[in-house]
């Protein structure tokens, strides 16, 4: 992929409730991916936000006695507040009743209803309030007559017959398919790809674009026809491009769009994979280059950790105070690293994965604090007992220390890697592994041993060198994952000064002499008595 820039986005959250561990963790995945782009030095754009419009909105709202606009206030606030205690970075944080993006939804409106792209027809089918999505016959009778993507959650579907406005959006999907097959417009992991393929083979039909106001008044008021409101995911989609200047800022767009990357859970897969890329295709626009649609977070017993939930289709009324119990627990136990770090690793994008407080204990308590935080604690305890902590000059390495440097350069490659790859999770691997080598060099060595005798100092300090170093690489690589702690690494290690990616991942770097710091507690342990009872729901 380019390497000129990288514009990311995650998807834009719907504002009917309040955010939940979901939203946290792909917010965090591309939080993350700009992190790493950002230390590499590629100019980085990284964008998110609320989706406000729609007929979920305006029921919520009617539930609480506020008006729709008061409700996206509240709840929008909550994901930015959300974003605040995660430590996100983002560079814009978009709302979609926002007079720039409304601007540009009604400007593209207007363009496709000159081009032929959308026209008016009688419609009678399947309408599911709460995907906000009119469905087939086909597939509703599929699933015994209730909602397709969530049959047992939203229950059974209404049928509904009123005019509507339609996108001819079957007229472009010959030319989508052939950008997937091509990989113009890249779908990751393949079997989203052949999920997208396996749609568009088996027909794409024009897309209802409105809803009337008799209905739904929380909207986009239709340009050509003030009776309407236009689709919340006509609306919403276009955030992408709103957020750079589409229609209004012309040279930031220039150099900002086409998007490198949307980051989406599978079950928007569709509408971003189908839906999105036929109206830039209408409207004359480039493809997203890459879309990344990762899988679920599924709790002990392998459902999918969500929002409050209540079958069978009936709603369920938003409390006053939004809150988010599972990621306030997270934050308040592991801290807002940690908390980074257990979303960010915490499954192989594309795969559904458990997430559950046993399990992150475990790997907390595996990974960091007796794998990184036990290595870097003993190794700087040693160096201050055996040398006052200063950096001991190596000589050059035998096998096993040649392996601890092939194991840290191993980390700075897979960082490197990130562009192409978009893989964290093979960066935390070969984190891992550059620790364990360390960890087994120090068993192999025992330094602790042989500095009972003075005269083996001299080696000790040289082993322990060797420690530092690749301790040291192997921290720099999980910056963007963990700032602070890195932070806090490159302190202890004697780095000082401004941040350079491209100095410090140099095997080496640190100069003999180089006063050490004392050990950081960096990753304690976590008790399991610790996590409250409710703290794993949400």
């Amino acid at each position: 992929m380019s390497r000129e820039r990288f514009y990311v986005t995650t998807p834009i959250y719907y504002v009917n409730d309040a955010p939940h561990i979901g939203h946290a963790y792909c917010t965090v995945v591309a939080d993350v991916l700009a992190g790493y782009h950002r230390m590499l030095g590629i100019p980085t754009w990284f964008q998110t936000g609320t989706d406000e419009h729609g007929q979920k909105a305006q029921l919520a709202a009617e539930a609480r006695g506020i008006s729709p606009q008061q409700l996206c206030d509240e709840y929008s606030q909550v994901f930015r507040d959300l974003d605040r205690r995660l430590e996100i970075r983002y560079d814009d944080f978009i709302r979609t009743t926002e007079e720039r993006h409304k601007s540009v939804v009604t400007k593209v409106l207007a363009a496709l209803w000159a081009k032929g792209e959308i026209y008016k027809k009688d419609y009678e089918g399947f309408y599911c309030t709460r995907c906000e999505r009119f469905w087939s016959d086909t597939e509703v009778a599929a699933h015994g007559g209730n909602c397709p993507d969530f049959p047992e959650l939203h229950g059974k579907v209404p049928r509904l017959a009123e005019p509507n406005y339609f996108f001819r959006m079957s007229k472009w999907a010959d030319e989508l398919k052939r950008r997937i097959e091509s990989g113009e417009f890249e779908i990751l992991p393949e079997k989203r790809k052949n999920e997208v393929l396996g749609y568009i083979r088996g027909g794409v039909e024009d897309l209802c674009i409105s809803r009337a106001k008799s209905r739904l008044s929380w909207g986009v008021t239709l340009p050509f026809d003030a009776d309407f409101v236009c689709y919340v995911w006509l609306d919403a989609l276009f955030n992408y491009e709103t957020a750079v200047g589409y229609l209004s800022e012309p040279v930031r767009h220039a150099k900002w769009w086409p998007a490198d990357l949307h980051v989406v859970g599978k079950d928007i897969l569709t509408t971003h994979a189908v839906y999105w890329p036929t109206f830039l295709l209408a409207v004359g626009e480039p493809l997203p280059r890459r879309l990344l649609a990762h899988g679920w977070l599924l709790d002990a017993e392998g459902l999918k950790l969500s929002k409050t939930k209540k079958a069978g289709g009936e709603s369920v009324a938003v409390p006053p105070l939004a809150r988010t119990p599972a990621i306030d627990e997270m934050l308040s136990v592991l801290g807002v690293d940690v908390t980074r770090w257990a979303l960010a690793t915490a499954m192989k994008y594309g795969d559904d994965a458990r997430f559950d407080w046993d399990l992150v204990i475990s790997r907390v308590n595996a990974e960091l604090a007796n794998g990184f935080g036990n290595s870097v604690n003993r190794v700087l305890r040693m160096a201050q007992q055996s040398s006052g902590g200063r950096l001991a000059a190596r000589r050059p390495g035998n096998e096993r220390e040649q392996g601890l440097q092939r194991a840290a350069e191993a980390a700075i490659a897979a960082v490197r890697a990130v562009p192409d790859t978009l893989d964290v999770l093979a960066v935390t691997i070969a984190v891992r592994a550059a620790v364990d080598a360390v960890s087994q060099y120090l068993d192999e060595e025992r330094p602790w041993k042989t500095a009972k005798d003075p005269a083996n100092l001299p080696r000790v300090a040289e082993v322990l060198s060797w420690c530092v170093e690749t301790l040291r690489v192997a921290g720099l690589a999980l910056t963007p994952v963990m700032p602070a702690k890195a932070a806090s690494l490159r302190a202890s290690f004697g780095v000082a000064g401004l941040f350079d990616f491209e100095r410090e991942s140099q095997f080496g770097f640190l100069a003999m002499g180089t006063q050490l710091g004392e050990p950081p507690n960096l990753f304690p342990r976590v008790d399991p008595k610790s996590i409250p009872d409710a703290a794993a729901s949400g």
